[in-house]
């Protein structure tokens, strides 16, 4: 999530808090590196699809869970792990979410890339894996990691890394975002210095790294990118771009939304940008869709969200899709 993004979450703590490198291994409780066999990702595999929807809260679960479980397609639920969060403040609502939803575990959203050092993220990574390993599906190594509110390419490098190790040493499956900013011109507006995904990848990510990956997904934002909304054919152009650099993941998008959470005034540029991405057809073997709409708590997981019906409907136009064959 874009810095510019971040603030609904910033105003959920009292101060900013740096993180400096704690005890690592059994001194701060986690685990040592491949001391947790972790769970598969469940309904995912080659060519099978993701239905996805991020969740920023575990509030209000029971409404949660049973939103998820109406969606007509079982959903892979991305959870935002909170930076200032010990793991096992979501152990009792993932074991719960896992029982509706496959669950893909953001370790450390963009906006506080920053905010932790890489020796400090190696010990919550740990700790992670062997506190919720048998609750998460898929591991989300690195958040949006080209962007240029992240810091210094090189030290957002060491963590992705860092995460990527350990998530393989424990027999996890990984999945990398990127910023899409390749979409429109001067990199969306913010650039030549920020580098687009395929730019990164080539110049930050170690081959080992992007050899081993599951997933590699985009983040994207119409309203961050002039209102460009990418056709399947743009899309898949930029996809076969990345498949030359991480030969073995499945492809798709990590995280579409808007900037803040829908209000009456913006659900209609809500709608149409969550029923444009959710039925984009590249027509690529690997490609796995996921969209995982960022608001997804707010939007479309509670009785009267705004978006819960379109949220229905566009996981039916996911479906089809890339249903194998469809024409």
């Amino acid at each position: 999530m874009r810095v510019s993004r971040a603030l609904a979450l910033l105003l959920t703590a009292a101060a900013t808090v740096v993180l400096t490198t704690p005890a690592t291994g059994a001194q701060a409780g986690g685990a040592t590196r491949g001391a947790r066999t972790v769970t598969p990702a469940a309904g995912a595999g080659a060519g099978a699809p993701l239905y996805g929807v991020t969740i920023d809260r575990i509030t209000h679960l029971k409404t949660l869970l049973s939103s998820l479980a109406a969606l007509p397609e079982r959903a892979t639920t991305r959870v935002y792990f909170n930076a200032l969060e010990p793991a096992s403040y979501y152990a009792q609502a993932l074991a719960q979410i896992d029982g509706v939803s496959g669950v893909m575990g953001e370790l450390l959203d963009s906006s506080e890339e920053k905010s932790i050092s890489t020796e400090a993220f190696q010990a919550r990574v740990e700790s992670y894996l062997q506190t919720l390993g048998s609750e998460v599906n898929i591991w989300e190594v690195g958040d949006e990691v080209n962007g240029n509110w992240t810091g210094p390419y090189p030290a957002v490098a060491a963590k992705l890394t860092e995460a990527y190790e350990d998530v393989a040493a424990a027999g996890g499956a990984s999945a990398l975002t990127l910023y899409a900013n390749n979409f429109g011109p001067d990199n969306c507006g913010d650039g030549s210095a920020e580098l687009t995904p395929v730019q990164f990848a080539q110049q930050y990510v170690p081959s080992e790294v992007a050899e081993g990956l599951d997933y590699v997904l985009l983040s994207y934002y119409p309203t961050e990118c002039g209102g460009r909304e990418p056709s399947s054919e743009e899309v898949a152009a930029y996809m076969r771009q990345l498949h030359a650099v991480f030969p073995n993941a499945e492809l798709g998008f990590g995280e579409v939304g808007l900037a803040r959470a829908v209000t009456r005034k913006t659900l209609a540029k809500a709608t149409q940008i969550m029923r444009w991405a959710y039925s984009l057809k590249p027509e690529l073997p690997y490609y796995a869709g996921g969209y995982f709409w960022w608001y997804g708590a707010e939007d479309a997981l509670h009785r009267g969200a705004p978006l819960r019906a379109t949220l229905a409907a566009a996981f039916e136009e996911e479906s089809e899709a890339l249903a194998p064959g469809t024409p």
